[in-house]
């Protein structure tokens, strides 16, 4: 494979000194499949899709013998692997783990083997067969397994340094997996686990902010060393009462980490309440200077997230060595929200150049200077990043009255080496594998060749991604060959008469829905989210449920969300119900779809502020970059369709103190009938 890649760099060299074609991409040059190319192959994908069905649905047998063509497609091992892990589930047996074994060795570090092989260990520690465990579980990473050997050498009295081993897995500071149970039921029984390190570990969870974990360690701890560690988790669990109950009586004893991490955590859900009580806690005998200045610093930023005047005060009380990175953001954020713009650039001033010298923080600088001085003199500051391609740079431009600067400069767009590419066996595979919806075996096979490649090898694989239309991994290989500029092969318009139905229907322009789905999904259509969010618009099946009941869609189920022609109408559906209920602000509705309407209903202003304060000071990193970041889309978009870019300062009206309406329903009931 490494042939391979010299050999394109240095036809990529040979390339780049030849004059440079035109700017667009061509639909496909001549030697760059852009799917598998004849009919013989589609008859072969519809068999393995078929057959690995049969193996979803867990039948026990082919339909029919494989043909000679699905013994020739390229994912056929796949296929091979997901009947092996089926027959692994139903009857695991000697013969079986021959076959596996066989085929693991055949398939030695390629991804088609990975999946297998940690089923295959599992089921060989579920059967006690160390003997063939034990030697092929050498250099594990995933817990459950490497619990399993830990109990395996247990189980062979193989205990040399296991000791040593499985305390390093005991001290984690995460919920062991049941595998663990045994050995750490032998670490107890040989004393190597004491009471101090039993409270040490306790002490860590309450430190990492976890008090469910906590709670479970704190159990194994001698009942004479709990009483400490349960007021922590008090402070924790329930930090108003607990520290009202300390403020009342000073003399009560708590260990400073404790106050400080209950104190926090109040600061930042109820940041009244944590004014309240905090000049008793202050008072406090016990409290060191510089504890309280910590604490100070906690009611600071907990004053700031929830946007309260008595922020800047706070802030003023910090020391300089007390003004890390995420003060020195928050303070000027608190005071940008005051309209304290004097006090905004004093403490711009004294940012770090690291810090200073972002596009966010040279914007607030000009803003600043406007307001504290004139136009005149913030112009020259505006115009510094008036020419970015970013959310600042083009508010920046608003101020100037300029046109945006997308910055497009077309990767260079080689047929040949595409196509030297395409002839990679495991690019065929994956190929193969995301023409088969299996998008995440797809991935493991491009990484196998890619992930250390030159970046011009990775600027081609990108081109080559983008022409099979797996838009995803055309974004994400740009971006690992730190190339951002290529702007038409990071914006490209998949899913097109879904979109326009979908935005005719919501009444959403479709250059908003492609933006929100860039964001959410980077155009997968099987993403899931950590919190079960699915689909291309990353919709939660609760929520999916109650659009399509409101708007009479087909109900969905979780896996229809997995379907554009389901999942764009719906998020379009749901995008022009936060629209209606925020008076057509695009700003507001997009935070309530990311973060939920409760968290922006907590988050409006009591007196009008500007939009780009109020985003600025949205207290979720996450939602203030995803509002931000959909805007850019939003622009790149319009841009990629030769249209003139909408002004964000068309798009982001004063965020008012109104609360949300509901929408009205003879509106909804418009939409209905339409549809």
């Amino acid at each position: 494979m490494w042939l391979l890649i010299t050999w394109l760099c240095a036809a990529i060299d040979a390339a780049s000194a030849q004059p440079s074609g035109p700017a667009a991409h061509p639909a496909a040059p001549a030697g760059v499949p852009a799917s598998l190319p004849n009919s013989a192959a589609s008859g072969a994908r519809a068999e393995f899709m078929a057959a690995m069905q049969r193996v979803q649905l867990n039948l026990d047998s082919p339909a029919a013998p494989d043909s000679a063509a699905l013994k020739a497609y390229p994912i056929y091992d796949y296929l091979v692997a997901a009947r092996l892990r089926r027959d692994l589930a139903w009857a695991p047996n000697a013969d079986l783990d021959s076959v596996i074994d066989a085929f693991l060795r055949a398939h030695e570090g390629q991804p088609v083997a990975r999946a297998l092989r940690r089923q295959w260990l599992a089921s060989l520690a579920e059967r006690r067969r160390w003997d063939w465990f034990l030697p092929r579980a050498a250099e594990l990473t995933d817990p459950v397994l490497i619990c399993d050997r830990l109990q395996g050498r247990l189980a062979t009295s193989d205990t040399e340094r296991l000791a040593v081993e499985a305390l390093a897995r005991w001290n984690l500071v995460q919920r062991p997996p049941a595998e663990c149970a045994t050995v750490f039921a032998w670490l107890h029984a040989e004393g190597v686990v004491t009471p101090a390190m039993q409270e040490a570990r306790a002490r860590a969870a309450l430190a990492a902010d976890n008090p469910t974990l906590a709670r479970e360690f704190i159990a194994e701890v001698p009942a004479e060393r709990t009483a400490p560690l349960r007021q922590w988790l008090e402070l924790l669990e329930s930090p108003r009462p607990t520290l009202a109950a300390l403020a009342a009586t000073p003399e009560a004893s708590v260990e400073p980490e404790a106050l400080l991490a209950g104190f926090t955590r109040l600061s930042n859900t109820d940041s009244t309440s944590a004014s309240a009580v905090l000049p008793s806690l202050l008072a406090r005998p016990d409290l060191t200077p510089a504890l309280r200045l910590r604490l100070w610093r906690a009611f600071a930023l907990g004053s700031a997230y929830a946007r309260q005047p008595a922020a800047i005060t706070a802030f003023e009380r910090l020391t300089a060595d007390a003004a890390d990175t995420q003060v020195q953001e928050w303070r000027v954020r608190a005071a940008i929200w005051a309209g304290n713009y004097a006090k905004a650039l004093e403490w711009l001033g004294e940012m770090p150049q690291s810090l200073a010298t972002q596009p966010r923080w040279r914007y607030w600088q000009a803003r600043a200077t406007a307001a504290v001085k004139d136009n005149d003199s913030a112009a020259p500051l505006f115009a510094q990043i008036a020419g970015m391609r970013d959310y600042y740079g083009y508010l920046a431009a608003d101020h100037l009255h300029q046109s945006y600067n997308l910055n497009i400069h077309p990767t260079p767009d080689e047929a040949d080496i595409q196509a030297a590419l395409a002839a990679e066996p495991a690019l065929i595979r994956a190929h193969a594998l995301f023409d088969c919806d299996m998008a995440d075996d797809a991935g493991a096979e491009w990484s196998s060749v890619l992930a250390g490649a030159p970046k011009p090898v990775k600027v081609q694989a990108a081109h080559l991604a983008s022409r099979w239309g797996w838009y995803a991994q055309t974004i994400a290989t740009l971006a690992q060959a730190d190339d951002w500029d290529d702007v038409e092969l990071r914006y490209p318009r998949p899913y097109a008469p879904v979109v326009a139905a979908a935005s005719k229907l919501a009444e959403v322009p479709p250059d908003w829905i492609l933006a929100i789905i860039r964001q959410e999904s980077l155009f997968r259509k099987d993403a899931v989210s950590r919190a079960d969010a699915r689909g291309l618009m990353q919709m939660q099946p609760a929520t999916a449920v109650a659009v399509a009941k409101r708007w009479h869609f087909a109900v969905p189920t979780r896996d229809t969300l997995f379907d554009p022609g389901v999942a764009v109408p719906l998020g379009a559906a749901y995008v022009r119900e936060l629209l209606d209920r925020y008076g057509n602000q695009l700003d507001l509705s997009l935070a309530a779809y990311n973060a939920g309407p409760v968290s922006v209903a907590r988050w409006l202003p009591a007196q009008p502020v500007d939009a780009d304060v109020w985003i600025e000071n949205i207290p979720y990193t996450e939602t203030r970059g995803y509002v931000q970041h959909i805007f850019e889309h939003i622009v790149a978009f319009a841009a990629m369709r030769q249209a003139d870019p909408p002004r964000l300062s068309s798009l982001m009206a004063p965020v008012g103190p109104s609360p949300p309406t509901a929408p009205s329903t003879s509106s909804l009931s418009e939409r209905r009938v339409a549809h």
